[in-house]
């Protein structure tokens, strides 16, 4: 094998494993921060790389068409995502906390 082949696969494998650890850090972030499990997490990832690429070919693959288009996605995003939260995850959160315990687990049983 060449080593230029070898080289790709390991830049491939690196690329990789590093979207897969930002998806990764950033739901133990969010888990993390609010104790809430997100699973549209991944959608959430998708949907900016897909505003990215989106907006690449709109302001066509230059190099400070690429930066405004990262830019402008990963600001769409979350957007999109704090609209979620306040919408859906708001209304979870009221109505976790008025479930009373288990009996096992009340104080004073």
């Amino acid at each position: 094998m060449a080593a230029s082949f070898l080289f790709g696969q390991f830049m491939g494998g690196l690329t990789t494993a590093m979207f897969l650890f930002l998806i990764a850090s950033g739901l133990s972030l969010v888990f993390g921060v609010m104790r809430v499990i997100n699973f549209a997490h991944g959608s959430f990832y998708m949907l900016g790389a897909y505003l990215a690429w989106q907006a690449v070919q709109w302001v066509h693959p230059t190099g400070a068409g690429f930066w405004i288009a990262a830019v402008f996605s990963a600001a769409a995003v979350g957007v999109l995502g704090a609209v979620v939260e306040r919408l859906f995850f708001r209304s979870l959160y009221g109505r976790e906390e008025a479930v009373p315990a288990p009996f096992h687990l009340r104080a004073g049983s």
